[in-house]
């Protein structure tokens, strides 16, 4: 496999400065999770959801400066499924709030980078989003996010 050509982003200042908005995490069990997170580490949990397209139940947790995505599989198959079959429980992604998703999916493709989405897909909440493959980020899985505007 070839290596992207990252200096494509010396030219473009899309990707400078991007802020980490959370780090996704697969686990079998939401609720053990839950005591490390929650009651040891002290971050405040938002209430599940259930997302039936993604077959997965997720629950954001935040802390004074971080926010944690607990990834749990429904019965059946999904993509987290999948994940944690093959790697077990751990970092399923980091995530990288952006102001222009489509330019940055630009400026990763331009670069060499392989896309999983060629265009952001609609969120749960309205907002944007889109990943990258991790075969070309060094086996890490990265979300694109994007606030759609009011």
């Amino acid at each position: 496999m070839t290596r992207p050509d990252t200096t494509i982003f010396d030219e473009i200042d899309i990707t400078r400065g991007l802020t980490l908005d959370h780090v996704g995490i697969a686990v079998y069990h939401t609720e053990d999770s839950l005591r490390l997170y929650g009651e040891t580490l002290g971050l405040v949990a938002d209430p599940t959801e259930y997302v039936a397209s993604e077959n997965v139940k997720i629950t954001f947790l935040r802390g004074a400066n971080a926010r944690i995505e607990l990834l749990e599989p429904l019965p059946g198959d999904s993509p987290v499924a999948r994940f944690l079959e093959k790697r077990g429980e751990g970092m399923h992604h980091l995530c990288f709030a952006v102001a222009d998703i489509e330019g940055t999916l630009r400026s990763f493709a331009d670069a060499g980078y392989a896309l999983i989405d060629e265009h952001a897909r609609p969120g749960r909440h309205g907002e944007l989003l889109a990943f990258i493959h991790p075969k070309s980020t060094h086996g890490v899985l990265i979300e694109l996010y994007q606030l759609r505007a009011r």
